[in-house]
């Protein structure tokens, strides 16, 4: 089950796509298999992904919310979307996503 609120499944989605076309593109120029083969194929995908998810969250993260004012209290109240990817920001997930892909050679 994926949870997330805002532009957050971006966080799943984009390494996927650059899991398939990393797959795709050096299995065509160098062999079948070769992506499966080496373990800094995959890994690298995944760096570079989690690149774009960290640009991405925190480009959303930048975009400023809308300041109200609350009647009672005569306070400012700034309404914000959140973009998380189970319970995480999309920027925060992007440093998971680092994490595991300096793992992935070590575990095969």
């Amino acid at each position: 089950m994926i949870v997330w609120q805002g532009a957050g499944l971006a966080g799943v989605l984009i390494p996927l796509v650059f899991s398939f076309l990393g797959n795709y593109g050096l299995d065509k120029a160098f062999g079948d298999g070769y992506y499966s083969s080496h373990a800094w194929a995959p890994a690298s995908m995944l760096l570079a992904a989690a690149l774009v998810v960290w640009l991405f969250g925190k480009h959303l993260e930048s975009i400023p919310g809308r300041e109200l004012m609350d009647l009672q209290t005569q306070q400012k109240v700034v309404l914000k979307e959140k973009h998380t990817i189970f319970w995480m920001p999309l920027h925060y997930f992007a440093v998971a996503l680092a994490g595991f892909a300096i793992v992935i050679p070590f575990i095969r």
